[in-house]
C-alpha cells in the first residue's frame, strides 16, 4: 500500500486545481497563486509548480475549469425546457440569476488579467465560442420551429452574448437591480427576436416591474 499522504499524480493535480477554483470563486482569479494553493493544502509551492509551471498557467486552468462547469450548468438548466422559447427563457433565468454572479465576476477577471497573462487570454476565445454555440442552437431551433424571426443566427447570438456579458458586469458591480437587469434583458430579446416570443417577454417584463 502506498503512503496515505502520497497521491497519484492525477489525484494531486485535480486536488490542486480544485483548490485554485475554490480560491477564484471566493477571492477572484488574482488571488490564485502557487503559494496560496500550496499553503491551503499544506504542501510546498514547489509541489504545486511541479503540476503547474507558473501562476499564470494555474490561473488559466482554474478559469477554464470554472467556466466549463458554468457552461455545463447552463446547458443542464436550458435542457429542462421543451420548446426553444422556453429554453431561451431558461437561459436568461440562469445567466441573470444569483448563481451565475460568480461566473460573471470570473469572466471580468479573465478579461482584465488576460491583458498581462497570455495563457489566460488564450482560454477566452474557445469558451466564448462555446457560449455562442449554445445560444445559436436555441435561436436556430426557434427559427426552424417558427417561434422566432431571426435573419442571422450568428449575429443575433453574438449580440445576445454581449448583452449577457454587459448585464453580468452590472450585476457584479451592483450598478443595477435584479429587476432592472431582467427588464433590460427581456426588452432587448423582444426586439431582437420578434414574433411568438413577444408575449412571453412582455409578461415577464411587466412582472419584473
Amino acid at each position: 500500500m502506498r503512503d496515505a499522504k502520497r497521491k497519484l499524480p492525477s489525484e494531486r493535480r485535480e486536488e490542486l486545481l480544485a483548490r485554485a477554483v475554490e480560491i477564484s470563486h471566493a477571492d477572484g482569479l488574482a488571488a490564485v497563486t502557487l503559494r496560496r494553493v500550496g499553503a491551503d493544502l499544506g504542501v510546498t509551492p514547489g509541489l504545486v509548480s511541479h503540476y503547474f509551471s507558473s501562476a499564470d498557467q494555474l490561473i488559466a486552468a482554474a478559469f477554464r475549469t470554472a467556466a466549463l462547469a458554468d457552461l455545463d450548468a447552463a446547458r443542464t438548466h436550458v435542457g429542462t425546457a421543451s420548446r426553444p422559447t422556453a429554453r431561451l427563457e431558461a437561459l436568461l433565468d440562469y445567466v441573470l440569476g444569483d448563481v451565475s454572479e460568480i461566473a460573471s465576476a470570473l469572466w471580468l477577471d479573465a478579461w482584465s488579467l488576460g491583458r498581462r497573462n497570455p495563457t489566460l487570454a488564450a482560454e477566452v476565445p474557445a469558451l466564448t465560442d462555446a457560449w455562442l454555440t449554445l445560444i445559436g442552437e436555441i435561436l436556430r431551433a426557434g427559427r426552424d420551429a417558427g417561434e422566432f424571426e431571426v435573419s442571422d443566427v450568428e449575429a443575433s447570438a453574438r449580440r445576445l452574448l454581449i448583452l449577457i456579458d454587459g448585464l453580468g458586469a452590472q450585476k457584479v458591480t451592483r450598478d443595477a437591480t435584479g429587476n432592472e437587469i431582467a427588464h433590460i434583458a427581456r426588452s432587448y430579446v423582444a426586439s431582437e427576436l420578434p414574433s411568438a416570443h413577444q408575449p412571453s417577454v412582455s409578461t415577464r417584463s411587466s412582472a419584473a416591474t
